[in-house]
């Protein structure tokens, strides 16, 4: 399984909005590609100084390669440029892929 990550760092003038609109418009439209999209709020709790805004991390789950390639090729692209057609300034994002190896329970 494969996560593409999305981090978000939002400053508060838009920030209700912002989370308002991904989570009711923008990640229903892009489910429809993926196995799951979870959108977390993110607190530093040590090892790094805190920041301006708050964090985000939108995570697509992609468990056939073809959702990895959609994501990737698509999906990531059409989510910023969604954001950046309603929200011009005021955030900025970061992309990583994560590998899932294991659980521990």
């Amino acid at each position: 399984m494969q996560i593409y990550n999305v981090t978000f760092i939002v400053e508060p003038a838009i920030e209700k909005e912002w989370a308002t609109y991904v989570d009711k418009e923008l990640l229903p439209e892009v489910a429809k590609h993926v196995q799951q999209i979870d959108l977390l709020r993110v607190e530093f709790i040590e090892g790094i100084a805190p920041v301006e805004g708050t964090t985000f991390s939108m995570q697509f789950y992609c468990a056939e390669p073809e959702h990895l390639n959609w994501v990737k090729e698509i999906g990531h692209p059409l989510v910023m440029q969604k954001l950046y057609r309603l929200f011009p300034k005021d955030w900025v994002a970061f992309a990583s892929k994560l590998e899932f190896l294991k659980s521990y329970a």
